[in-house]
């Protein structure tokens, strides 16, 4: 208990965390699109205050003919104001910025007394109570179970990576080192105090962020996370890096369904989206049906390591059959590696090895955001996140993707 006491000691001692919701009322520049001056913007209570500066000299620009207008949430607030000239180069605008996103647009049409050609700038200024990071709860029931001996400490560490990548524990994870072996043990009390809710989110995850800078507890910096899923483990993106849109599957290749939409809804997907640059997949393994799907997911993993990951997992689904019937045996598996023109030796010595770990670590990205069948999607876009879970036809995804585009 004397541990104990100590941790809660520093809980406390230790600073809000980053994400705490504040206000914001910082100055805001941008340059007119013609180059010919910076604008500030510098919120205040009763208005905002507009300063013109010359991009070269730095200084306060006079004699500036300029209109501005106000929005908010797609509504003037303020404006459009008629041509309006101010001789000192700072004017007051006496216009109350509401919460959210403003969107202050600025046109400049003549500089000491001279007329120019329309120049303009839009700056964004959002104000008010910024979105508060919320803890997924797995993380919060894994420090339960973790606390009550269910899990090891490598799987609840797991979490506290997740938190790092998102940027809900302002730390820093280390670059291509490893996650602690053990963590101290009297940290378990306090985090079965938090998943009991007898510790807020705020104290538990701010002495962890103390923990971590200390050195106390080391995590590796995690894979590329999107839409909550580690993709470290998953499949190489099919389609091109910057697409807008990012569709992550999890299926299983022993999974009818799965084959029933590699062969109804996939092909229409990759016309219009991925051959189009507008969308790329990755494929997580979900190998829970019978042995054999642990043996087809490992068996594309050896496939990959010769360069034909994509090529080897459709003809995984080509040769789908039934269930635990041989079609994805050791022996089968060789011989569509062999039918693909894969080195059969190599191909060999790699499904030899052990790759339950990296399977495990796939079926845990899924339990982590509450995938328990297969298929089911992540898709990520501008607009956020959707999932669909199941077999569902194209127009489905037609329209989460379009969603997510806006």
């Amino acid at each position: 208990m004397r541990r104990a006491a100590v941790f809660a000691v520093v809980v406390l001692s230790v600073a809000v965390l980053s994400s705490t919701p504040t206000a914001s009322a910082e100055a805001v520049r941008g340059t007119t699109n013609g180059g010919a001056l910076d604008v500030v913007i510098t919120p205040g209570r009763d208005g905002f205050g507009m300063e013109f500066v010359n991009p070269v000299t730095g200084q306060t620009q006079e004699h500036v003919d300029y209109t501005v207008a106000v929005s908010n949430g797609g509504e003037y607030t303020f404006g459009p104001i008629q041509l309006t000239h101010t001789s000192p180069g700072r004017v007051t605008i006496p216009a109350v910025l509401g919460d959210g996103a403003n969107q202050i647009a600025v046109s400049v049409h003549g500089i000491l007394f001279i007329p120019i050609d329309e120049e303009t700038l839009t700056l964004d200024v959002v104000l008010g109570a910024q979105e508060e990071m919320s803890v997924p709860g797995w993380v919060k029931t894994n420090a339960g179970w973790w606390a009550q001996g269910q899990i090891d400490d490598g799987t609840f560490l797991t979490g506290i990576e997740y938190l790092i990548s998102e940027g809900i524990i302002a730390a820093e994870a280390a670059p291509g080192g490893e996650s602690s072996e053990s963590i101290p043990g009297w940290v378990k009390t306090t985090a079965g105090w938090w998943a009991q809710g007898l510790v807020s989110d705020v104290e538990f995850l701010n002495a962890l962020e103390y923990l971590i800078e200390q050195g106390a507890i080391t995590i590796a910096a995690a894979g590329p996370v999107l839409g909550g899923v580690d993709l470290s483990h998953a499949s190489a993106p099919y389609g091109d890096d910057d697409t807008p849109i990012t569709i992550i599957e999890f299926g299983d290749y022993q999974c009818p369904n799965c084959r029933s939409w590699f062969d109804n809804t996939r092909p229409a997907i990759q016309s219009e989206y991925v051959d189009t640059g507008m969308a790329r997949i990755y494929f997580v393994d979900l190998a829970f049906i019978g042995p054999d799907s642990a043996g087809a997911a490992a068996a594309s993993y050896c496939a990959e390591e010769q360069g034909m990951y994509w090529e080897y997992h459709d003809e995984l689904y080509g040769n789908q059959g039934s269930i635990q019937s041989g079609w994805a045996s050791d022996a089968s598996l060789a011989q569509y590696a062999v039918g693909l023109g894969l080195d059969a030796e190599a191909f060999g010595s790699c499904l030899a090895r052990d790759h339950s770990e990296r399977i495990a670590f796939n079926a845990l990205q899924a339990q982590n955001i509450g995938i328990d069948r297969t298929p089911s999607f992540v898709i990520v876009g501008p607009g956020g996140v959707e999932t669909i879970s199941g077999n569902q036809p194209y127009a489905v995804f037609e329209t989460a993707m379009q969603g997510l585009l806006r």
